[in-house]
């Protein structure tokens, strides 16, 4: 059993795990090669001039433009002045939103959906800082929400652990990832990335507008999180399911009951990822008893854009 197996349990993020996924980073492939740019002209080049200039194309020299950066070659060769175009590569931020609802306080293999999301965060957030990304997002749970400003800083990690560590998404106040979104929507600056990490267990149609917001600006990938008994539950008994509120549920496994149940499940998952399909945005589908870094590159490199 590899390490990763070994590391991806529990019903509660565990601040030593999540650190020990770092060690899996350098496997993610969604940060290489993904860079914003931004076009600029007349930019003295030099060893202090940032992250990367990159020859872009030429243009007609404009007043103010870097004299030093005209193409004297082609200036000579047409008899009017041509300014070269560099872009520079720029810092992204990475925004994680991160579902740690009632809702994902359930699991029957391997860890709980809500931790499950936590690593996915942890690795995706260790993945960024690697290639030199802004890290930061939002945490939330049925109550409450934490918004940790995108910096390139472990610190910044440590800070989202922490908060993973102590949350208990135990009471039950409607309307977490759709408020979420909208404070999202209203923060984010043009050419992030936003990484959703939930169950969607709320969606709704005012969620999917405020995708649509946050896509107008962003990136974004939605990483579907589930357990294998929500896709296919078992075909005999009784199954009785309680969390921290006190709070039980009974369902009878009949035949008709498995129909809905099943139903209900694809039916949620279907919609969200046509909706992501149609709308260009990633989508990853990953099970609690999934292999982390294989399931998240497969989706990304299958169906990223």
């Amino acid at each position: 059993m590899s390490q990763e197996k070994n590391l991806n349990n529990g019903i509660r993020p565990v601040i030593k795990e999540l650190l020990a996924l770092k060690h899996h980073a350098a496997g993610i492939q969604f940060f290489n090669n993904r860079k914003v740019h931004s076009v600029q002209a007349g930019m003295r080049l030099s060893p202090a001039r940032g992250r990367g200039m990159d020859f872009e194309e030429v243009r007609h020299y404009q007043s103010g433009d870097d004299v030093r950066l005209i193409h004297w070659s082609l200036t000579a060769r047409l008899g009017k002045p041509f300014t070269k175009i560099y872009r520079e590569e720029r810092e992204r931020l990475i925004y994680l939103v991160i579902d740690q609802s009632s809702a994902m306080h359930f699991g029957t293999r391997v860890c709980f959906k809500n931790v499950l999301a936590a690593k996915v965060a942890a690795l995706l957030g260790f993945a960024a800082l690697d290639h030199h990304e802004q890290v930061g997002g939002i945490i939330f749970n049925d109550k409450n929400a934490e918004y940790i400003q995108p910096k390139r800083s472990r610190q910044s990690l440590l800070q989202m652990f922490n908060i993973l560590h102590n949350n208990q998404g135990i009471k039950h106040y409607q309307g977490g990832l759709e408020n979420n979104l909208q404070l999202l929507s209203q923060k984010i600056q043009s050419g992030s990335v936003v990484i959703i990490i939930s169950d969607f267990n709320d969606y709704s149609a005012n969620i999917k507008n405020f995708l649509n917001i946050i896509n107008r600006k962003a990136e974004i990938i939605n990483v579907f999180i589930y357990d294998p008994l929500e896709s296919n539950l078992p075909d005999h008994g009784y199954y009785n399911f309680t969390d921290d509120g006190k709070r039980k549920l009974e369902i009878s496994a009949t035949k008709n009951n498995r129909h809905l149940y099943s139903n209900n499940f694809n039916e949620r998952l279907s919609e969200i990822e046509n909706f992501s399909r149609k709308n260009r945005m990633q989508f990853v589908k990953l099970a609690t008893n999934d292999n982390l870094v294989g399931k998240i590159n497969h989706g990304i490199l299958k169906y990223g854009y």
